[in-house]
């Protein structure tokens, strides 16, 4: 028998919409929106494109793609004699709409995850990155002669002026290397994938989730007092009360960690949140084992800034945001965050059913093991 294998069977329920990106976008001539039934629907380009062919509009049907103009496709479509019968035949899936058009026109639309089927689902790497975070931060918040070197180490990497997709990348890795790579499966390199202690917590991909699942949610930053102001970003999300089940296996041997260590991380990142962040706009998460994924949930969530920095976060934030998002750093008003106590300055929200949501929070439950 295997005893030093843990296997866990875990659940994280969304509390709010969570969007986990694919990479992939779809055009704003790419799907059918239909605004009396508040709803979206994502054809078949090969079924649509044949019954284009057979009318002997597939030329034309390219021409129309090809021109610039916020003509939706339903009203061309339209305009060419075909109806909602013909939208439903070619329908790969269909979302509704919840909020996502009442303050702009069509745009483009970001992907969630799918398999090869076209079904929706968490990745574990996902949920691994999250618990990762987590980890970090508690084990610096332990220990501060640790602490101490990376943030001087994370403080001089802020006077760099590089690219943002080079910015502190060997300050993080340093980072992840003195707390994570303690194996020492290789003495005379560190940094070597197989010192890290995670590579014993193995995290499943999710289970397969229905489509029906799926939501259209757009980016609303929410200010300090209280405005919203919705962003032409639209993202295919899971409605909240969604279930994520999926499993987890640690091998005692390599990972130090636990299923109870993992959540209470997960919970101790949570409280640094709140307290330093979402408070701040009244928008306290009340949930016990609240967990941050995926995306749009904002910078706070993906970073361990106000778990290292505690009170000089929003100073060292600033200087992040400087460096890295150069002519968008005045853009975006960063300049406001240090004399507003909180960086970023925004919350970042959705709405939903006629409610504002925080983005992408969940709660984690482990149901057996």
């Amino acid at each position: 028998m295997q005893y030093y294998l843990k296997n866990y069977k875990v659940t994280i329920h969304a509390l709010s919409p969570i969007h986990i990106g694919s990479g992939e976008k779809i055009g704003k001539k790419e799907y059918i929106y239909l605004p009396r039934k508040r709803k979206v629907i994502v054809p078949d380009i090969n079924i649509m494109y044949g019954d284009l062919r057979q009318k002997r509009l597939d030329r034309e049907f390219e021409s129309f793609m090809m021109r610039n103009g916020n003509i939706p496709i339903s009203k061309w479509l339209a305009d060419k004699g075909f109806n909602e019968k013909d939208f439903e035949r070619w329908k790969k899936y269909e979302m509704d709409t919840g909020e996502a058009f009442l303050n702009s026109n069509p745009k483009e639309i970001e992907c969630f995850v799918k398999d090869a089927y076209g079904i929706p689902y968490v990745p574990g790497s996902s949920i691994k990155g999250m618990f990762r975070t987590a980890i970090i931060a508690m084990e610096l918040t332990n220990n501060h002669i640790k602490a101490s070197r990376i943030k001087a180490e994370l403080m001089n990497g802020t006077e760099k002026h590089l690219t943002r997709n080079k910015y502190l990348l060997g300050e993080t890795r340093n980072m992840e290397s003195e707390v994570l790579n303690i194996l020492e499966r290789d003495v005379k390199s560190k940094q070597n994938a197989v010192n890290d202690c995670l590579s014993g917590l193995i995290v499943g991909d999710s289970q397969p989730i229905d489509i029906r699942n799926l939501t259209l949610s757009q980016k609303i930053d929410y200010t300090l007092d209280g405005q919203e102001k919705p962003l032409p970003i639209l993202r295919e999300s899971l409605i909240p009360d969604t279930d994520i089940n999926f499993e987890v296996t640690i091998d005692k041997r390599v990972c130090p960690y636990d299923i109870a260590d993992i959540c209470s991380a997960l919970n101790a990142f949570a409280d640094i949140s709140n307290n330093r962040f979402y408070k701040k706009f009244h928008r306290e998460i009340t949930d016990d084992n609240a967990v941050f994924l995926g995306g749009g949930c904002g910078f706070l969530s993906k970073t361990i800034i106000y778990n290292l920095f505690d009170k000089d976060a929003v100073y060292v934030a600033d200087k992040i945001f400087k460096s890295t998002l150069w002519k968008q750093y005045d853009v975006h008003k960063h300049r406001r965050d240090i004399s507003l106590g909180v960086a970023p300055h925004v919350c970042k929200c959705t709405r939903y059913g006629g409610r504002l949501y925080n983005m992408g929070i969940g709660k984690i439950e482990v149901t057996s093991t």
